[in-house]
């Protein structure tokens, strides 16, 4: 019950805080519309150059695969490892290890919180843009589309967390994580589908997107797909999995850290 407290203040303070100060949407939208919407204009044209479809994929929906990657990255989850490692290399950790509260669940939804609201605009409104420009694909007409997507949407944020808490940690062990969190980055970027959909990889390339953990953080790409109304519930098992498997590692870096601080913080 303290942890839904605490959560819905951090959300509630940093939501008010953002549209207070609209500095963080700004650069939001305006990273989208650069990077999201020069990349769909590409492939505009090599589409049209390709009779329409590619790989038996069409632009519709690799148009609205892509959107998907660029409004979910807008939740900047990524960026808690950054955080984590400035609290280590700052020495509040510390300070934070002491408080009623759990420092991993404190710092995440202190994540959410300072995403929520830049997300919530960007892909509101990107997605009437999107609509009114070219189109919805008929895979997002099903049903079963919005509580499927909103279900992998949220193993997607509990995973994306998850995992860059891990490269965070490692900051109790060699400081400076930023080798392998551009290494981990990188990964969930190629094999999220960012700047080729996943529908165009090659079978060995589309295997790991589907089984690791880094694709497996990026599913909402996979949903416009016209596989996604008869796998969706394997792909939100693959993310169930993977979230039980780098949880107990994280849990595990955790109890490993506290004894670090403990020793060596007196």
């Amino acid at each position: 019950m303290k942890e839904i407290r605490l959560a819905r203040k951090i959300i509630r303070t940093l939501v008010k805080d953002r549209m207070q100060y609209p500095g963080r949407l700004i650069a939001d939208t305006f990273a989208l519309v650069a990077r999201c919407g020069v990349l769909l204009i590409l492939y505009w044209y090599v589409f049209k150059l390709k009779g329409g479809v590619i790989n038996g994929t069409t632009y519709l929906v690799t148009a609205w695969s892509i959107f998907f990657y660029f409004a979910f990255s807008t939740l900047r989850l990524r960026e808690i490892s950054r955080s984590i490692m400035q609290d280590v290399q700052s020495g509040n950790v510390e300070v934070l290890f002491n408080k009623p509260v759990s420092y991993l669940l404190y710092r995440m939804w202190w994540q959410i919180g300072s995403g929520l609201y830049p997300f919530l605009v960007a892909t509101i409104l990107g997605s009437l843009a999107l609509a009114f420009l070219i189109g919805v694909p008929k895979t997002m007409t099903i049903g079963i589309f919005l509580p499927t997507v909103f279900l992998v949407f949220i193993g997607a944020s509990i995973l994306s967390l998850v995992l860059y808490s891990i490269v965070g940690l490692l900051a109790f062990w060699i400081e400076e994580i930023n080798p392998i969190f551009w290494m981990v980055d990188k990964a969930v970027m190629i094999l999220g589908g960012s700047y080729l959909p996943v529908a165009l990889f090659p079978p060995f390339m589309y295997r790991l997107a589907r089984y690791s953990p880094f694709g497996a953080s990026q599913f909402v790409t996979h949903s416009v797909y016209d596989t996604w109304q008869s796998e969706w519930y394997v792909l939100i098992a693959i993310q169930i999995i993977w979230v039980i498997i780098l949880t107990l590692i994280l849990s595990l870096m955790f109890t490993k850290a506290r004894r670090k601080v403990s020793v060596n913080g007196g």
